[in-house]
């Protein structure tokens, strides 16, 4: 999955506490609820506990006098506070003066001795919450059991803005608590990964030559990981060497025999009826040994070793061909940008700038140019591809000829110079260690040679 760790480990702290939070929010919200509807029916059961002890229900037609002290609220229009009582068949006994112009619906038979809680709404489609309460009067010894229920009503008008009230205070307050809550959480990943991005940091500067093992001081759970590092950058060092020592081991058992069998067809009497028929097999069979050495040691794109500075060595090579071409005084030149640096192996960069350069110094006429570029290609990059261009003022080359020149032992003139491998070298060195393009193209009689390689 790709994306930053710390991003990764937000993101689910987000979500838990988002989840965490928002069922925080809801057992809150809905506990409220219940004690704020506990309070209102405990309001309605002492209103109707009022009601009882004032009324006189032995007298149906006024149970209650104008006189009687009930709740203020009760006595005052649209007050949002309703009482009534209920006859056995339904009837309304007495009311309050606050349902003046209201109306609310008899709730029905109810068992005797209980208190029902339930949702009503008025003729003036008020929602309320109602009480009801039925009471079996036992008046006097002359008259029959009577049931009356006392209803108590209250609007949920105050409810509803005291409910709104807690949510909004409530979700503010989960809001800056998870605010609070992100903060401390950034904070820890960010110490919490801090030596993860230690470690970026040092093999960042290996990457640039600027320390060559892991050296800081990180937590059990890492040292296994560093440990190991290092001890690749250390296998991978001991191996190249071991491999280079060995290439050149390989390379003198293998070229001084020839040598030796080089020299004697050339200065044995003896053998001068074989020279002819051997001399083209032992040529090719050195060029062969050559072109293998060179494929093998290529040592490709290092992530783990100082870049080469490219200016000096181009400096050097440019010294050492004019010293090789000083008979044929040509004018040879390069140059390098201040940022072009190659990550791999020095060996590699010079074959691919020697053999390059050798080649168009063969074919050139007056001047041979070295240009070295590096290239950006996105913002972000810390590993810029170079250009590598050989100019010379040669004959020029066939566009259909190119392809057939980048082959292993092609020469398209016998008469000049060389075994045709360099170019092969070059191209192998440049497309199998750097995943890079080798081109030849020839403009007016100009050949140009450009090698592209990359880092990343």
């Amino acid at each position: 999955m790709p994306g930053s760790l710390h991003s990764r480990l937000l993101i689910a702290a987000v979500v838990v506490l988002a989840i965490f939070l928002g069922a925080a929010g809801w057992v809150l919200d809905h506990g409220f609820r219940q004690t704020a509807k506990s309070s209102v029916q405990e309001r309605l059961k002492g209103q109707i506990f009022m009601l009882l002890g004032l009324a006189d229900l032995d007298q149906p037609a006024q149970p209650l006098s104008g006189s009687a002290p009930l709740d203020p609220a009760l006595a005052m229009p649209e007050s949002g506070h309703y009482a009534q009582i209920h006859n056995g068949a339904g009837e309304v006994v007495w009311r309050s003066r606050s349902m003046l112009g209201v109306a609310i619906q008899w709730p029905g038979e109810r068992p005797a001795g209980n208190f029902v809680f339930e949702d009503a709404l008025s003729s003036t489609d008020e929602k309320l919450f109602c009480l009801s309460y039925l009471v079996q009067w036992e008046g006097r010894a002359d008259k029959p059991t009577t049931p009356y229920t006392v209803q108590a009503c209250e609007g949920r008008r105050a409810y509803n803005t005291f409910v709104r009230r807690f949510q909004r205070s409530m979700w503010l307050w989960l809001v800056g608590l998870a605010a609070f809550l992100l903060l401390i959480q950034t904070l820890i990943l960010r110490w919490g990964i801090e030596p993860l991005r230690h470690v970026a940091s040092e093999v960042r500067a290996i990457e640039a030559g600027l320390q060559s093992t892991l050296s800081g001081e990180y937590p059990r759970e890492l040292q296994t990981l560093t440990s190991n590092l290092n001890a690749l950058i250390a296998a991978r060092d001991s191996h190249l060497v071991r491999y280079r020592n060995a290439l050149g081991d390989l390379a003198h058992s293998l070229k001084t025999p020839l040598a030796v069998i080089r020299s004697t067809l050339e200065s044995d009497p003896r053998a001068r009826d074989i020279a002819e028929t051997l001399r083209d097999p032992v040529d090719q069979l050195d060029s062969t040994i050559k072109y293998q050495l060179q494929r093998a040691a290529t040592a490709g794109r290092s992530t783990l070793a100082p870049p080469v500075s490219v200016a000096p060595l181009l400096e050097r090579i440019v010294n050492s061909l004019r010293k090789v071409y000083h008979a044929r005084t040509l004018r040879i030149s390069g140059s390098a940008s201040d940022d072009a640096q190659f990550f791999g192996d020095q060996g590699d960069l010079m074959e691919i700038i020697g053999n390059l350069a050798d080649n168009a110094c063969k074919w050139a006429r007056t001047q041979v140019r070295i240009e070295i570029n590096a290239i950006q290609e996105y913002p972000e990059q810390r590993r810029f591809p170079l250009s590598i261009k050989i100019h010379d003022d040669g004959p020029g080359l066939p566009f259909e000829k190119a392809p057939e020149v980048m082959q292993r032992g092609a020469r398209l003139d016998q008469s000049v110079e060389g075994h045709g491998i360099g170019l092969a070298t070059v191209r192998e060195i440049v497309e199998t260690g750097y995943n890079g393009t080798v081109e030849l193209t020839s403009h007016g009689g100009n050949t140009v040679a450009t090698a592209f390689v990359r880092f990343d």
